[in-house]
């Protein structure tokens, strides 16, 4: 990937935020990246502003940081941490493993308001319900009072992130969408991997060649991950949810099943897991990941973030490629949208340790520390400059060049296929994944049956908790 390229595609983004943010007036929502603000600078907030700078008339201040980065990850953010500590003496930052999101969250909401974390990472399908809460402060007002410029944050990640013409929350750990798979086995059918994954039907007939002649025991895998579902969704540019996915004003209701875009993938879904050349491996990602690893499955889809893992356990039998996700049908003009978790600040009544937890923040998204998070974990730098960077051009172009398509893909894609949100989330995705696995192992289960039950239980979802919230 050229540098001229980056360059262009920035310039592209940015525009295409400036004017969707242009466009917006009143109380509409825009999906668009906050406007920026001048340069940063660590300037004390007006009378009706946070407070910014950092009080140490009581010593260093010590704030928690509560995340769910395991393993390779936690490493890296330990990292993270320990080198803003080191930089600096007024701030102290104890970083605190809460397990997966949905624990994390978990004991979110059983604390009291105001006895939590000061800074809380959040899976990005828990933004409706943090701002809905009123455990959180929102991100603009810091960004504001402290003349901060965000302008070098990739607009396509700022947006899922943004309603009511605000920064909710920091985008952090990010990702983007891939079709994973294996190089020798695709060499082996003659086809490129453009040609090979446009589309679901190119990949049907890929999977078909990858266990003809790829010598694969399974030539495909449709992943059953409700994000994948959910990604399917954008790229057909259809919504997931009403009231623009959820963005100007809370989703009261599916919307899959009005514009046509749920029937006609769960129809390919179904037509593609049916053939004896492809297979899916349960629910969500885990058992899908093993099995590719195993060099007997042709492709997978899945995240991004999963290239280094991946690349371990297959290092020495085969080599992991990266494709872009493919589209329902050819035809199909949309985009994806980021995945991962955001950084939030939480509202624990201490303005001080907000105002450290927003120092913090800014350090942990600078472009150097971003670029090092990257080639730590397997996620997307959120700033466009880091790209640039010496070492960090060195990482994609010599060690995970994969990684490219994936920082491609998500910065062609435009802020108004952001992704919806919506306060019932965590339900909705197993109810998809539920459904969709009920349609695949029931031979008379059919897409339309599919289709309508996963509307109905997410509508009375939704219902519920706009009732209760």
């Amino acid at each position: 990937m050229k540098k001229k390229m980056f360059a262009l595609l920035t310039v592209v983004m940015l525009a295409m935020g400036l004017l969707a943010a242009c466009g917006t007036g009143g109380g509409a929502t825009s999906t668009a990246a906050p406007p920026a603000s001048g340069q940063p600078a660590a300037s004390t907030a007006g009378a009706t502003g946070p407070q910014i700078e950092i009080d140490t008339a009581g010593g260093k201040v010590k704030i928690v940081f509560w995340h769910s980065m395991g393993g390779r990850n936690q490493e890296a953010l330990d990292k993270l941490v320990g080198e803003y500590n080191a930089s600096q003496d007024k701030v102290e930052v104890e970083a605190q493993y809460q397990g997966t999101y949905d624990d994390a969250i978990t004991k979110l909401r059983s604390t009291n308001k105001g006895s939590g974390p000061d800074i809380m990472q959040m899976y990005d399908i828990g933004t409706r319900w943090t701002i809905d809460s009123g455990y959180a402060l929102k991100m603009q007002d810091y960004i504001d009072a402290d003349s901060y410029d965000i302008s070098d944050y990739e607009a396509n990640i700022l947006a899922y992130y943004t309603l009511d013409g605000s920064l909710y929350s920091m985008p952090f750990n990010c990702s983007s969408p891939v079709l994973v798979y294996n190089k020798e086995a695709l060499e082996k059918t003659g086809l490129s991997a453009e040609e090979a994954f446009k589309d679901l039907d190119a990949c049907l007939a890929t999977a078909e060649l990858m266990k003809e002649k790829g010598g694969m025991e399974v030539g495909g895998s449709f992943t059953n991950y409700s994000w994948v579902f959910e990604q399917m969704m954008s790229l057909q540019g259809k919504d997931f949810v009403d009231n623009g996915n959820g963005r100007t004003d809370r989703a009261t209701k599916m919307v899959i099943g009005e514009n046509g875009a749920g029937l006609a993938l769960l129809e390919k879904w179904k037509s593609f897991s049916s053939q004896p050349y492809t297979s899916t491996f349960g629910k969500g990602t885990a058992e899908s990941k093993t099995q590719f690893a195993t060099g007997t499955v042709g492709f997978i889809l899945d995240s991004c973030s999963v290239y280094v893992d991946i690349s371990s356990a297959a290092a020495g039998s085969f080599s992991v490629g990266f494709a872009p996700l493919p589209k329902v049908s050819a035809a199909d003009d949309g985009g994806v949208s980021v995945g991962g978790g955001s950084l939030w600040l939480m509202d624990n009544a201490d303005n001080n340790k907000a105002a450290a937890a927003w120092d913090f923040i800014k350090f942990a998204t600078q472009p150097e520390q971003q670029a090092e998070w990257s080639i730590g974990t397997g996620y997307l730098p959120i700033r466009t400059s880091a790209l640039e960077l010496d070492f960090y051009q060195d990482y994609i172009n010599n060690t995970n060049p994969e990684l490219i398509v994936a920082i491609e893909a998500l910065q062609q894609s435009k802020p108004q296929y952001a992704g919806s949100v919506m306060g019932v989330f965590p339900q909705a995705r197993v109810i998809v994944e539920n459904e969709i696995e009920t349609m695949l192992n029931d031979p008379s289960s059919t897409a339309e049956d599919t289709l309508n039950n996963i509307i109905t239980q997410i509508d009375a979802e939704i219902e519920m908790y706009n009732k209760t919230n």
